[in-house]
C-alpha cells in the first residue's frame, strides 16, 4: 500500500489557508492541503478574531452548562475552612485552593514507581512495608495453622485400618498361617506348600501394612495438599520478601488485572488487591472497584480530632460512584476531592488475603470420573464379588472334604488345606491388594507426563500443524504441535512427585489427567488477557462530512504485513478527513511514535487518566498503527514539541447516574498542548468521552472546512455511539484547537510538560437525568427506540436543544492577561474541533508465530501470517468437536454479551442466553421475543428448578450474561451436578476468580500481563507484587499459561490426558480380566476336584508383579488420531454397561481359561507316570494331602508352573489386543508401542526365571522333568492358543466398536441439541 509521505514545506500554505477561514464563524481552525496525497500541517499563526459574546464564570464555564445548585455553596464552604500552615496555595479568580495532598508523581507507573510525599503532606496514618509484610504473612500463617489442624483432626488411622479389605486380608493371612502350623504338625513327609502358605501369610501381612500406610499418607497429603502449596508461597515470599521497584507500566483499565494504590513507607505503590492487609489506606478515584470492605478516610486537615463525621463504607466488588457521599455531594468530601484532584482515601478494614485463603481452602472438588468408576468396582467386588467367590470356595471344598472323609478318615488331616487355604487361593487374585500401588505409580507417570508436556508447550516456538492426512472438508482434530518427549524432564517430575511430593499442580485434590481427559465443559470466567487481547482494538473509524452525513470507515488488521489497514477501498478519498485525526493520534501516544519507533504488535499507552477516575480500556490503546497507515512519517511529528497535558473530568456529569456498572466511567477529555517549532505556532490534541468532547466542541470538521454542530449532527453522532455500545465496543472521540496568544501564556514554556494539568467540570449530578436524548428519525426502534436500562447505558445522556458556540477567551487578544494558570486551562480546553471517533473492541485471542529467517518470533499480536493464525474461535469450533462445550460467563448485559459472543463464534439463536442476574434486580430481562417466549430462567437460583421441572437448556447454553462472582460459582456448581467437568480459564490476577477456581474441576490461570510470567522460576531476590499477587491468586489452579502461550496447548494437554486416561482404563480393564481369569480357573478345577492348579505366591507373583508390569506398558500406546473428535463420559452414572463388559470378559478369556486348566491336567498327569497317582481328578495323592510323595510333590510344582507359564503368555497375546479399545489389530500393530513390547519380553523372561527358581531345591533333585511333556502339547498350547484366542479378542472388539459408535451417536445427538 502507497504511504503517504510528509514534507518540510509548512510555512507556505499558512498565506493559502488564512482566506480560507469564516468570517461568520471567526474561528480558528485546522486547514491541511491535499497535494499528491502529502500532508501539510500548518496553523495560521495570527489571525484577528471579533471580540466573543459570551460570559465566563468564575468556573470557567459558559452561562448556558448547568451548574449544581449546592455549587456555590459548597465552594463557599472550601473557602472558608483555611489550610493548615504551610499548606501553599494557588490563586485562580474568586477562590483560592490548597495544593494537593500526596499528588502522584507521573513516574507512577514507570521503573522504580514510588511517589515520594513530604512529611507535611501526609495527611494519613499509614502502614509500613515491613509492617504490612508482617501482618500479611501472619494472616497467612493464622489461616493455614488452623486448616491443617481441622483437615488433621478429620483423618484417623482407624478409616485406614478397619477397612473391608484390610480385615479381609488378615483373616486370609491368618487363615495360611494356620495351615502352615497344622502341616508343620501332621504332615508326612514334610509338604513344601506349606513353606510357600508361611510366605504367603506374611506377604499379605506386608501388603496390608503398605497399604495401611500409602493410604494414610495418601488421605494426609490429599487434606494438607493446598495448605502446602500454600505454604511454600508463604515461605517463599517470607525469604524473599516483595519488590517494590516496579519496572512495568500496569495497565489498571484491564478489569481482570484487580490492582490498587497504596501508600506505604511515605509514598503510593500499585499492587494486587490480596497484598492488602488491614488498616492500610488505599488511593481510589470514581469508578475504582474495591477491594474488600473499606472505610472512608478523613483527612487530618479536614477533621478535627474527636469531631464526628458521617461515615461512608463500601464493600468488596463495589465501584466507588459519586452517589456514595449522597446528593449533594457532603461538602467536606467535595472540598477534599477538589484539592486531590479526584482521588479519595479508604482506610481498609479487613485482609482480603484471608477470605481468599479460606476459599481455596474450603471448598471441596468433586470426585473424578475414574475415581468415581472405581468406587463402582470396589463396591461390586468388596460387598459381592469376594463374598460371593469366598462362598463358592468354601461350598465347593466342603464338599470335597465331607464326602470323602466320611468313608476315608485318612483324609481328615487335609481339612485345613481345603477348608483354609485353597479358599484363600480362590479370592486371592480378586484382593485389589497392588492396585493402590499400580494407580499412584500410573497417576504419577500421568502428571509427569502432562506437566513436561505442558512446559514443553510453553516454551515451544514451533507451530501447531493440522494433520495431513485428514481431508479438509471432514471434521479434523484441532492443530498439534509435534513435540518429542522429553524421558529426562518426565523421570524428574516422576520421581519429584514420589519423593520430593511436588504439590505445584495439585495432583491429588485435582486429578489432573482425569479432569483434563473427562473435560466436558471449558469455562471462561473472565474476558481481558485470558480469551481476548488485554486491550481493545480499533474497529471503525467515525466522520462527518459536508453534508452532514456520517463517513464509516471499517479498521482491520493486516494479515499479510504487522499493522492495521482500512478494509473499504476507496479509503484514500477521505485523506482530507483522515489527517488531523491521524495527527491527533500519533501526537497523544507516549509509544516512541515522535521519535521513530515503530512497534508492530497491539500495545497499550499510559496518559495516567485512571489516576483521577476510571476510564475506558479504550483509552489506552496505542493508535499509533493507524496513523501510519494514514501516511505520516516520523519527519512529520519531529517538529512538535509537547509543551503540557490537561486532565479533565467530569465526575458529576448527567451521564454518569444512567450508567451501568458495567459501562461506568468517569467522563473525561486528554489534551496535549503542542508548540510547532517550524512556524511557531501553539495548538491542544485532544482525545476523551464522547459526551465531554462534544461538551468542548462547537463545530466539527468536514474534510474541507467547518460546520457548525446542529441538532442533526448530534444526533447522528449519538445514534453511532449507541449503536457502539450495543455490539460492546467503546468509543473514543477526537478534537482539536489552535491555541492563539501562546507567547502570553510563559508556563507553557516554563514548567514541567510531564507533569499534567488536573480540571474538574462540574456538572449536574442527577440520578434521572435533566433532559433525556430523543432517538435519531433515521434510526429503528429496535435499535435505538426500545433501548432499556441494560442495553442503553446512555439513553438519556442530556442534549442541548439549541446549541450555543462553546467559546473560550483564550482566543480573545490580550483576555488571559493577569489570569491564573488553572484558570487558562480551563479556557484552553474550550472551543475545540470535532474531528471525528474510534470505536474499539475486544477480539478474541490469536496467538501465532511470524517466522523471519530461521528464527520464529512469538507474538500476541494480532497480525500473522495467515496460516500461522491459532485463534480462540477456531479452538472453541475444535473443542466442540471434541464433545467439550466452551460457556463464556459475561459480566456485560445481553446485547452486547452477544455482540462479544457472536465474535468468539458462539451460537446467537434462539436459546443462546441465560442471565444470570437475579429476576428482582434492576435490569429489564430479557430483551429478544424468541428469549421471551422460550420462558428462559432468569436468576441463578432458579436455574435447578428450570432443569428439574421445564428442560435441560441451561446445561447447553454457551452464554451467561450479568453474572456476577457468586453465580458464577453456582453455575459451576450446577454443571457439575449434572455430570458436567468443568474446566475454568480465567485471569491470574483477578482476585474473583478465586471462589470459581476452587469450585471447578480442573483450573487453568492465564497471565493477562507478560511481565509475570517469571513466577514459575526459582527467586533468588525480592519478588515482584504482581507476581506474588498471582501466585496467591491462582493457588487452587492446577496450571497456568503464560500470555504468549496459544490457548490450542491446551488442548494438546486435553489430548494427551485422554490418551493416558483411555490406556489407563484398558490397563486398569485388563488387569481386572486377568484378576477374574484366575480366580474363575482356580474355581473350575476346584468342581473338577484337581488339587491345587496354582500356589499362592504364583497367584502373588503373576497378579502382583508381573500382570502390573504389562499392565503398566499400556500408558506408552500412541494416541489415536480420532482422540480429540470423540465425546467423553459424563460424571454421573458411571458403568451402566457393566455388564456387557462381563460378557466380554467371559468371551475373550473362556479361551484362556479353558487351556490353562487343559495344560495342568495333561502336564501333571505326564508327570505322575511312573508314581502310584492313577489320576489327576479327586484321587491325587494315594492317602491324604497331607502325605504325598515327592514325586507328586515336585510334578504338581512343574504342573502348576507350567500353568503359571502358559497363562501368562495367553494374557500377553491377549493384551496385545487391550491396547486399544474397538480399533483392529491390522490398524494399530502392537509393536508400535515399544515399552509394552519391552516389558512382554520381560515378563516372560521372568517368569521362566520364576519357573527355574521354584524348582529348584538345594540337596534335592527334582523327580519331574520338562522331557516328560510331548511335542503335541507344546503346539496346543503355544500355537493353537493364539490361533483361538486372537479371532475371538477381534470378534468381540467388533461388537463393542458398534456399541460405542452408537453411544457417540448418542452423545453428539444431546450434546448438539436443545430442546
Amino acid at each position: 500500500m502507497r504511504k503517504v509521505e510528509a514534507v518540510e514545506e509548512r510555512g507556505a500554505v499558512g498565506s493559502d489557508l488564512r482566506g480560507r477561514v469564516s468570517n461568520r464563524r471567526g474561528w480558528v481552525w485546522l486547514a491541511l492541503q491535499l497535494n499528491n496525497l502529502v500532508p501539510k500541517i500548518s496553523i495560521p499563526s495570527s489571525i484577528q478574531m471579533p471580540a466573543l459574546e459570551t460570559t465566563i464564570d468564575i468556573d470557567g464555564l459558559p452561562e448556558d452548562h448547568a451548574r449544581p445548585p449546592d455549587c456555590d455553596q459548597q465552594l463557599a464552604e472550601s473557602r472558608a475552612i483555611p489550610p493548615p500552615a504551610g499548606v501553599a496555595r494557588l490563586r485562580v479568580p474568586e477562590t483560592e485552593i490548597e495544593m494537593n495532598q500526596l499528588r502522584p508523581s507521573p513516574s507512577l507507573e514507570v521503573s522504580n514507581a514510588n511517589v515520594p510525599a513530604d512529611d507535611r503532606y501526609l495527611a494519613y496514618h499509614h502502614l509500613s512495608s515491613e509492617e504490612a509484610l508482617r501482618r500479611l504473612l501472619a494472616t497467612a500463617d493464622e489461616i493455614l495453622a488452623e486448616h491443617r489442624k481441622t483437615a488433621l483432626e478429620k483423618l484417623s488411622i482407624w478409616t485406614s485400618i478397619f477397612r473391608t479389605i484390610s480385615i479381609v486380608t488378615l483373616v486370609l493371612a491368618l487363615a495360611l498361617i494356620a495351615y502352615y502350623v497344622h502341616a508343620v504338625i501332621v504332615s508326612s513327609p514334610y509338604q513344601h506348600r506349606a513353606t510357600g502358605a508361611l510366605v504367603e501369610g506374611c506377604l499379605l501381612i506386608a501388603i496390608v501394612l503398605w497399604n495401611i500406610w500409602l493410604h494414610r499418607r495418601e488421605a494426609r497429603l490429599t487434606a494438607t495438599e493446598m495448605v502446602m502449596r500454600i505454604q511454600s508461597i508463604v515461605d517463599e515470599v517470607r525469604q524473599n520478601g516483595i519488590n517494590h521497584k516496579q519496572d512495568l507500566r500496569i495497565p489498571t483499565a484491564i478489569p481482570t488485572v484487580s490492582v490498587t494504590r497504596v501508600i506505604r513507607d511515605r509514598a503510593i505503590y500499585t499492587i494486587p488487591f490480596n497484598l492488602l492487609v488491614e488498616d492500610d489506606v488505599i488511593q481510589l478515584a470514581y469508578g475504582d472497584i474495591a477491594p474488600c470492605r473499606i472505610q472512608y478516610v478523613y483527612s487530618h486537615f479536614d477533621i478535627a480530632p474527636g469531631q464526628a463525621a458521617p461515615q461512608y463504607f463500601l464493600e468488596k466488588g463495589e465501584i466507588f460512584k459519586p452517589s456514595l457521599f449522597g446528593t449533594p455531594t457532603d461538602p467536606v468530601v467535595f472540598r477534599r476531592a477538589t484539592l486531590n484532584e479526584g482521588q479519595f482515601h479508604f482506610r481498609v478494614t479487613e485482609t482480603p488475603l484471608r477470605d481468599m485463603l479460606k476459599a481455596a481452602l474450603n471448598f471441596k472438588r468433586p470426585e473424578t470420573v475414574l475415581a468415581q468408576q472405581l468406587n463402582v468396582l470396589k463396591v461390586m467386588f468388596s460387598r459381592r464379588g469376594l463374598w460371593i467367590v469366598l462362598a463358592m470356595a468354601l461350598v465347593i471344598n466342603a464338599l470335597r472334604y465331607g464326602i470323602p472323609a466320611a468313608s476315608n478318615p485318612q483324609r481328615r488331616d487335609q481339612a485345613t488345606e481345603m477348608l483354609l487355604a485353597l479358599p484363600v487361593y480362590a479370592v486371592l487374585p480378586l484382593l485389589p491388594l497392588m492396585l493402590p500401588t499400580l494407580i499412584l505409580v500410573a497417576r504419577t507417570y500421568g502428571n509427569a507426563h502432562i506437566l513436561s508436556t505442558f512446559d514443553a508447550l510453553q516454551i515451544s516456538k514451533t507451530q501447531f500443524e493440522d494433520t495431513e492426512s485428514v481431508d479438509e472438508f471432514d471434521a479434523a482434530p484441532p492443530p498439534m504441535k509435534d513435540l518429542g518427549v522429553d524421558w529426562g524432564a518426565v523421570w524428574k517430575r516422576f520421581v519429584d512427585q514420589l519423593v520430593k511430593v511436588d504439590i505445584t499442580f495439585l495432583a491429588r485434590t485435582t486429578g489432573l489427567v482425569d479432569s483434563l481427559a473427562n473435560t466436558t465443559v471449558i469455562c471462561a470466567i473472565d474476558r481481558e488477557g485470558t480469551i481476548s487481547a488485554p486491550i481493545p482494538s480499533v474497529e471503525q473509524l467515525f466522520l462527518l462530512n459536508e453534508s452532514e452525513d456520517p463517513i464509516l470507515l471499517d479498521v482491520a488488521t493486516d494479515l499479510s504485513e504487522p499493522g492495521v489497514r482500512f478494509e473499504d477501498r476507496d479509503w484514500m478519498q477521505y485523506m482530507a478527513h483522515l489527517k488531523p485525526l491521524g495527527l491527533n493520534i500519533l501526537l497523544n501516544t507516549d509509544c516512541g511514535a515522535r521519535t521513530g519507533r515503530r512497534r508492530p504488535e497491539l500495545h497499550r499507552k499510559s496518559n495516567q487518566m485512571h489516576l483521577h477516575g476510571r476510564v475506558k480500556a479504550s483509552r489506552q490503546t496505542c493508535m499509533c498503527q493507524l496513523g501510519r497507515e494514514i501516511g505520516f512519517t516520523t519527519d512529520a511529528l519531529t517538529t512538535f514539541n509537547m509543551r503540557k497535558a490537561v486532565q479533565t473530568f467530569a465526575p458529576c456529569h448527567a451521564s454518569v447516574g444512567q450508567l451501568t456498572d458495567y459501562h461506568f466511567e468517569i467522563p473525561s477529555l486528554f489534551s496535549q498542548i503542542f508548540e510547532e517549532t517550524s512556524s511557531g505556532t501553539t495548538q491542544l490534541f485532544s482525545e476523551g468521552s464522547m459526551e465531554v468532547v462534544l461538551e468542548c466542541c462547537g463545530d466539527y470538521w468536514n474534510g474541507g472546512g467547518l460546520g457548525d454542530i446542529t441538532e442533526n449532527i448530534e444526533k447522528r453522532i449519538y445514534d453511532f455511539y449507541q449503536n457502539a455500545i450495543i455490539m460492546d465496543f467503546q468509543v473514543v472521540a477526537y478534537s482539536y484547537r489552535p491555541i492563539q496568544n501562546a507567547a502570553a501564556l510563559p508556563f507553557l514554556f516554563n514548567t514541567n510538560p510531564s507533569a499534567p494539568v488536573y480540571l474538574e467540570l462540574l456538572e449536574p449530578f442527577d440520578a434521572s437525568g435533566p433532559t433525556s436524548a430523543q432517538p435519531s428519525p433515521t434510526t429503528s426502534v429496535t435499535d435505538i427506540g426500545e433501548l432499556s436500562y441494560s442495553s442503553r447505558p446512555l439513553a438519556r445522556l442530556r442534549m442541548r436543544p439549541t446549541r450555543r458556540k462553546v467559546l473560550s477567551r483564550i482566543d480573545a487578544p490580550h483576555a488571559m492577561r493577569g489570569v491564573e494558570e488553572k484558570a487558562v486551562y480551563q479556557e484552553v480546553v474550550k472551543g475545540q474541533t470535532f474531528l471525528g471517533m474510534a470505536s474499539f473492541s475486544f477480539q478474541p485471542k490469536a496467538v501465532g508465530y511470524r517466522v523471519e529467517g530461521q528464527q520464529s518470533v512469538c507474538s500476541v499480536a494480532r497480525y500473522f501470517d495467515i496460516n500461522m493464525v491459532q485463534n480462540i474461535i477456531d479452538f472453541i469450533e475444535d473443542m466442540g468437536l471434541a464433545g467439550i462445550r466452551f460457556v463464556y460467563f459475561s459480566s456485560a448485559p445481553e446485547r452486547e454479551s452477544k455482540a462479544y459472543a457472536e465474535r468468539l463464534g458462539l451460537e446467537q439463536d434462539w436459546n443462546s442466553c441465560i442471565l444470570l442476574s437475579s429476576s428482582d434486580g434492576p435490569g429489564p430481562g430479557y430483551l429478544e421475543e424468541h428469549d421471551m417466549k422460550a420462558k428462559l430462567p432468569r436468576g441463578v437460583e432458579n436455574i435447578r428448578d428450570h432443569i428439574q421441572n421445564v428442560d435441560d437448556v441451561p446445561l447447553h447454553v454457551s452464554l451467561f450474561a450479568e453474572c456476577s462472582p457468586y453465580s458464577i460459582r453456582e453455575m459451576v456448581r450446577i454443571f457439575q451436578e449434572h455430570g458436567e467437568v468443568v474446566l475454568c480459564v480465567g485471569s491470574s490476577l483477578n482476585d474473583m476468580n478465586v471462589d470459581s477456581f476452587a469450585m471447578a474441576d480442573i483450573s487453568v490461570s492465564v497471565d493477562p500481563l507478560s511481565s509475570i510470567k517469571s513466577r514459575g522460576a526459582p527467586h533468588n531476590g525480592p519478588i515482584a507484587p504482581l507476581v506474588v499477587g498471582a501466585m496467591f491468586a491462582t493457588v487452587p489452579c492446577a496450571l497456568s499459561l503464560h500470555s504468549d502461550t496459544s490457548i490450542y496447548s491446551l488442548s494438546q494437554i486435553i489430548r494427551e490426558a485422554r490418551t493416558i486416561a483411555d490406556n489407563g482404563r484398558q490397563g486398569f480393564f485388563f488387569h481386572l480380566c486377568c484378576q477374574l481369569s484366575l480366580t474363575l480357573i482356580i474355581l473350575l478345577s476346584y468342581c473338577l476336584l484337581l488339587p491345587p492348579i496354582l500356589s499362592g505366591y504364583q497367584i502373588m507373583w503373576l497378579i502382583w508383579i508381573l500382570v502390573p508390569i504389562v499392565s503398566f506398558s499400556f500408558l506408552f500406546t500412541p494416541h489415536s488420531d480420532d482422540a480429540m473428535t470423540v465425546m467423553v463420559v459424563k460424571n454421573n452414572d458411571h458403568l451402566r454397561d457393566r455388564w456387557r463388559f462381563f460378557w466380554y470378559w467371559a468371551a475373550r478369556f473362556s479361551v484362556p481359561i479353558i487351556l490353562c486348566i487343559a495344560v495342568f491336567i495333561l502336564s501333571l498327569s505326564r508327570f505322575l507316570t511312573g508314581t502310584e497317582s492313577t489320576s489327576v481328578f479327586g484321587k491325587f495323592g494315594e492317602t491324604s494331602w497331607m502325605h504325598l510323595t515327592e514325586a507328586e510333590q515336585w510334578a504338581l510344582l512343574y504342573a502348576q508352573n507350567c500353568t503359571a507359564f502358559a497363562w501368562l503368555f495367553y494374557i500377553i497375546i491377549i493384551s496385545a489386543t487391550f491396547l486399544t479399545r474397538v480399533t483392529p489389530l491390522k490398524s494399530n500393530p502392537p509393536y508400535q508401542n515399544k515399552p509394552w513390547l519391552i516389558t512382554s519380553l520381560l515378563a516372560i523372561i521372568l517368569q521362566l526365571a520364576f519357573f527355574a527358581v521354584s524348582v529348584s531345591r538345594p540337596y534335592t533333585s527334582p523327580a519331574a522333568s520338562l522331557k516328560d511333556l510331548p511335542w503335541w502339547l507344546y503346539v496346543l498350547a503355544f500355537v493353537g492358543g493364539p490361533v483361538l484366542i486372537v479371532p475371538v479378542q477381534e470378534l468381540v472388539k467388533v461388537h463393542d466398536g458398534r456399541e460405542w459408535a452408537r453411544f457417540q451417536k448418542r452423545c453428539k445427538l444431546e450434546f448438539n441439541t436443545k430442546l
